[in-house]
């Protein structure tokens, strides 16, 4: 059984036992473009409220925007709604703001009415292109119309039990610590406090700055009270806080969180709130091109990057796999993964065949998580890899006309023409964004191939020659030209790897490329034939 339905089975069962619908959640801080990293948060939750739904029940999908964090560090990258990117050195004010709650910090690109509002969208407007369509809320929101007060006044009533447990997974903090900060009035930053009034509703503070990753914002020194509603519960409180004002069910989290706050979370929950925690679910993170994403370090990819390469579906299979295993997400060697997903397609419809069952019945849950909705019939798919290798040598119109020519459109609906129309978009956009030089074609000069044709050994010109006969002839397809290739190489004693690295060198200048049968098949014939026969 697959990861999410077995997730599914589980959040059923249990919204059984409490006799109610169940809620699955999932939460993101937007302190700036966040990453394709941070989507396992939302999909890990997706696909097990997808499979639960599909099972007839009802199942509420919640995502918070924890936009009443503070601003930890500035991003080195920032991405405006067209999901475009812009160097933060265009913003040099940004760093008066370190330390302010996102939701109280100006838009930078002034489109939106916070920094929180402005990426919460960029992020949103990912999920909405993938046919991902949680219920947003705002934790700001929440705090205001005070929902959070059960829970903050817990925290105060049980400042022992509290204590013990900071104390406990905190070694930095003292039992007398109090796990909530207040917003100052005067400068609008956060800040430890130092006391509550649990009939007022308020908390004392002195605004002396505040830790945040390793370094100390400044505090402007004011004192006084705020209500609870200009505040915050530290992390380790505010996340199991948000999942009793949810009643949540089900919340998948990633390696850092099972590791951390996750284990002081089965403490807060029953001994200061009273509740039973979640259905737990780590995930893996996974790498980008062999690194983890970093926001300081700019190597940061958001929904909408990768949608410029690849279609929903193909982005979205990608995380239907074992979470529990970290992957690295290779950009140049994206061909393989569109690949990848058309086999997965064929084998759901029938037209390949899987190397077990085990992996059929995998293959075929991992299409239909991926796919909003799955077609009545095949889509008619253009091969990637191919399309990559025809728009660098002509535009999109002929090379759309030449799929057709070499039969890749048989059959194909209207629909299947504006997706082919679309993959060869994409697969454009790649060569220009993350193509290896290996991946990169230009067909040679007749001068520069002409030199290294007057290189070959004799009985290698015989086969290129003899080989060009049947490739100009009108019958020739890709069967016809393999079969004559292997033919003329056993009759002249030539290996076929011979063969084949002489006929890129002509045509390409390197060892080795795409495909050659369908690749001669793509070019001008007498831009082939001058080249393979060394004859202008």
């Amino acid at each position: 059984m697959h990861w999410a339905d077995q997730l599914a089975e589980q959040i059923i069962e249990r919204s059984k036992r409490e006799n109610r619908v169940p809620n699955v959640k999932c939460q993101q801080t937007p302190s700036g473009g966040k990453h394709i990293g941070n989507l396992n948060d939302v999909l890990r939750a997706w696909f097990p409220v997808k499979a639960v739904r599909e099972r007839g029940f009802e199942c509420e999908f919640v995502h918070t925007t924890d936009d009443r964090d503070p601003l930890k560090d500035i991003p080195s990258r920032i991405a405006d709604l067209d999901g475009n990117w812009h160097s933060s050195s265009k913003f040099p004010k940004l760093q008066e703001y370190l330390g302010m709650p996102l939701c109280r910090i100006p838009d930078p690109f002034e489109c939106c009415g916070s920094w929180s509002e402005h990426f919460t969208e960029v992020w949103m407007q990912g999920l909405r292109a993938l046919e991902v369509n949680p219920t947003l809320y705002s934790v700001n929101a929440l705090y205001k119309e005070g929902k959070f007060e059960p829970y903050v006044r817990q925290v105060f009533e049980k400042r022992e039990v509290v204590g013990e447990i900071i104390s406990t997974f905190q070694a930095t903090k003292s039992a007398d610590y109090i796990p909530f900060d207040a917003i100052c009035p005067q400068c609008g930053r956060l800040a430890n406090i130092d006391s509550f009034d649990l009939n007022r509703k308020t908390v004392h503070f002195v605004c002396g700055g505040k830790a945040i990753k390793k370094k100390k914002s400044e505090g402007c020194g004011y004192e006084g009270e705020v209500p609870w509603s200009e505040g915050k519960l530290q992390w380790r409180f505010e996340w199991p806080a948000l999942m009793c004002i949810f009643n949540t069910t089900f919340e998948p989290f990633g390696k850092d969180h099972y590791e951390g706050s996750w284990k002081s979370l089965v403490e807060i929950m029953p001994k200061v709130f009273n509740r039973e925690p979640p259905i737990p679910f780590m995930y893996e993170f996974f790498l980008v091109n062999g690194e983890k994403m970093s926001a300081s370090k700019g190597n940061v990819y958001i929904v909408q990057d990768m949608l410029k390469v690849m279609e929903p579906e193909v982005f979205t299979m990608f995380y239907t796999r074992r979470p529990e295993k970290q992957r690295d997400l290779e950009l140049s060697r994206l061909p393989q993964l569109v690949d990848d997903f058309d086999e997965t397609e064929r084998i759901y419809f029938g037209k390949a065949e899987a190397r077990s069952e085990n992996r059929e019945e995998n293959s075929r849950r991992m299409y239909e998580l991926s796919m909003p909705k799955v077609p009545g019939a095949m889509p008619v798919r253009v091969p990637y890899g191919f399309a990559s290798v025809l728009v660098q040598l002509m535009d999109d119109e002929r090379a759309l006309a030449k799929l057709k020519e070499l039969g890749h459109l048989n059959g194909a609906s209207e629909k299947d023409i504006q997706n082919a129309k679309r993959r060869i978009r994409l697969a454009r956009n790649w060569v220009g964004l993350y193509a290896p030089p290996e991946a990169k074609y230009a067909i040679l000069s007749q001068e520069d191939s002409l030199t290294r044709y007057i290189l070959l050994p004799d009985n290698v010109k015989r086969v290129l020659n003899e080989f060009c006969v049947m490739y100009s002839m009108p019958e020739a397809t890709e069967e016809v030209l393999s079969a004559r290739a292997k033919q003329l190489c056993a009759e002249h004693d030539v290996p076929a790897a011979e063969f084949f690295r002489s006929a890129y060198s002509l045509l390409l200048g390197k060892d080795r490329g795409p495909k050659l049968f369908p690749f001669i098949l793509a070019l001008d014939k007498k831009i082939v034939i001058s080249r393979l026969t060394g004859k202008a």
